[in-house]
């Protein structure tokens, strides 16, 4: 099993600064292949949401760099979970801390996809997205958002929250909510299935087929096309005048 991985990163077209962070790490190690993919987007409303999204991917970069490869021989994937939500909620809590002792407000969402060999685990608080690329497109993850918790409560349409104001909206979020309750799913990697965590700013203008054509196994087959396929997506995006930082990365299995 092999897997071949691309990632990229745009400020955009109105943005003075990109407040997305990306982390995408690959090791091949004694028990097999690792991965860990990363997607934070922080609050475009907050002061500092360019310093909350980077210090959640330090966190979880460090942690694969130096913790992981001695957690390995013991993996257990219940126990990666727990390990998973305490760390996003020891984050939660230090910017908190940091934004009171500056008085300032800084958030980030947290969406991201650790695999080793043939599993994986997705962790994720926010609006940022999982999906999985096969034969059709899956949305992995659920959205933290008002209007999501609102439609499955019954009090709204799908349709009503496409064009509500309250969309964008958030929930929990890393560094805002006091308490957060990050979703977790554990799964068995598709062989040439391919798995992306984007930012909102890279979805909102691009429809599913759009995003399902554009990365498709005959698109993505290797780390050049991957890498020129995730390009030509997000100058699409900024031509279609999103206004958002946008922020993309993808992983494929292949047997």
């Amino acid at each position: 099993m092999e897997y071949i991985a691309a990632c990229d990163t745009d400020i955009g077209i109105t943005k003075k600064n990109n407040q997305d962070s990306v982390c995408l790490k690959i090791a091949q190690t004694a028990n097999g292949r690792a991965a860990l993919m990363l997607v934070c987007d922080g609050m475009g409303g907050l002061s500092r949401g360019e310093l909350a999204s980077a210090e959640v991917v330090r966190s979880f970069a460090e942690w694969f760099d130096n913790e992981f490869p001695f957690e390995l021989p013991d993996w257990d994937w219940q126990t990666a979970a727990h390990n998973a939500i305490s760390r996003l909620r020891r984050l939660n809590a230090m910017l908190i801390d940091y934004g009171a002792r500056h008085e300032i407000q800084l958030g980030t969402t947290a969406t991201g996809l650790i695999a080793v060999n043939s599993d994986f685990m997705t962790f994720h608080v926010g609006d940022t997205r999982i999906y999985k690329i096969s034969d059709k497109l899956s949305q992995i993850t659920d959205d933290h958002t008002f209007v999501n918790r609102a439609v499955k409560m019954g009090q709204m349409t799908p349709e009503e929250a496409r064009t509500d104001p309250r969309r964008n909206a958030l929930v929990q979020c890393i560094g805002v909510t006091g308490d957060i309750a990050p979703e977790i799913r554990l799964g068995t990697l598709e062989d040439n299935a391919a798995y992306m965590v984007c930012s909102d700013g890279f979805r909102h203008v691009l429809t599913e087929k759009e995003l399902f054509d554009g990365l498709s196994a005959e698109n993505t087959a290797t780390k050049a096309d991957m890498q020129k396929s995730i390009r030509q997506l997000i100058e699409t995006v900024k031509k279609r005048e999103e206004r958002d930082n946008i922020t993309v990365a993808m992983l494929r299995v292949i047997p």
